[in-house]
């Protein structure tokens, strides 16, 4: 199917695009928990939609000036004292259907749509237009509840609003928690396939705050300030300065001509020359006087000695042992000396023992 060119209305958007339990997933536990007969989810929902409505129309107009911190609980103060009357009310006229809501119906006043609604949109907006998107969500919500109550009390009980349709073959477990979870998601898969078939581009994103109106607590935009604007400058003027500005006084005196010059170093020069053949006399004068105290000269000069150059006297030590030799001595003498020797060495060892 081709994409649709006009954008949605108020409505389409609030209750079909951005429904608040199908997509955006707020408000569950009263759908979940008691949306199991046509009748409670009638109720539910007139109950709903009176405190959506109207807590979304006084919070635009007297809660735009006070913090957010402090605003979330004022949303739930006014919750209670919207859905409390309508309690005793239900009670006093329908007793049996107060007691099959239970505790369901008090959560109401402190429903997490409400409080959603009211912070993002009601104080964003003006009365009127938070009048109308009240309206609008709570015709969402009043849609998904009288849904899926209807399709569970069919489906779970074969009847609708005490008219029987069959008798037996009932899916009781429907009318349990995980039968409204399973009802909310086939519903949520049609309405998926139903956006992206006739408006794409709403597929995926959060539904946009409202443009119109005043933000509150925007902190306005400081201009910008340059530092150039800020610091001093400091850069000097250039001005053009010329002798003549200055006062006589203080400018310096005229050169003498060249003529001058040459007139004033020649006597100079003369003078430094005669100054110079005084020094030079001085110092031969200091140079050829002799010296009072002459120091002794020092001798540098060291004769050296060898050890060769000394005589050394040495006396022969006196020993009495005699030198002797085989060639001074005869052949027969030799013979007596060696036969004397060996009797006194056998005589010798014979006398000691």
């Amino acid at each position: 199917m081709a994409e649709n060119s006009k954008n949605p209305g108020l409505l389409l958007r609030n209750a079909g695009i951005f429904n608040p339990v199908l997509v955006q997933a707020v408000g569950l536990c009263p759908v979940v928990a008691m949306a199991t007969t046509i009748k409670g989810a009638a109720l539910l929902s007139i109950v709903a939609a009176i405190a959506i409505t109207l807590s979304e129309v006084i919070a635009s107009a007297f809660l735009k000036v006070i913090p957010r911190w402090i605003r979330t609980g004022i949303y739930i103060i006014i919750g209670c004292a919207l859905v409390v009357p309508i309690m005793y009310l239900i009670e006093k006229v329908n007793p049996e259907l107060f007691g099959t809501l239970g505790i369901y119906l008090p959560v109401m006043a402190v429903n997490s749509l409400l409080v959603l609604r009211c912070e993002r949109f009601a104080v964003r907006i003006k009365p009127l237009a938070a009048l109308a998107d009240g309206a609008t969500a709570s015709a969402g919500y009043a849609a998904v509840l009288l849904l899926v109550g209807a399709m569970r009390e069919i489906i779970g009980s074969g009847a609708i609003a005490g008219f029987k349709f069959w008798e037996g073959r009932t899916l009781t477990g429907l009318l349990l928690p995980f039968g409204g979870f399973l009802m909310i998601g086939f519903a949520g898969a049609a309405l998926r396939s139903l956006i992206s078939a006739y408006w794409p581009k709403y597929l995926d994103k959060k539904q946009p705050k409202p443009r119109h109106g005043k933000k509150l607590h925007a902190p306005k935009p400081e201009p910008k300030v340059s530092i150039a604007a800020i610091l001093p400058d400091l850069t000097p003027e250039e001005t053009d300065i010329s002798f003549d500005d200055i006062p006589a006084e203080i400018q310096p005196e005229a050169e003498p001509e060249a003529e001058e010059a040459v007139t004033e170093e020649a006597p100079v020069a003369a003078e430094e020359e005669a100054t110079e053949a005084v020094e030079v006399e001085e110092k031969t004068e200091t140079e050829n006087e002799p010296e009072e105290n002459p120091e002794p000269e020092k001798h540098t000069q060291y004769e050296e000695l060898k050890i060769e150059d000394v005589a050394v006297e040495t006396k022969p030590e006196a020993t009495n042992e005699k030198h002797y030799s085989f060639d001074d001595v005869a052949d027969d003498e030799l013979e007596k000396l060696m036969s004397r020797s060996m009797d006194d060495v056998f005589g010798h060892k014979e006398g000691k023992e």
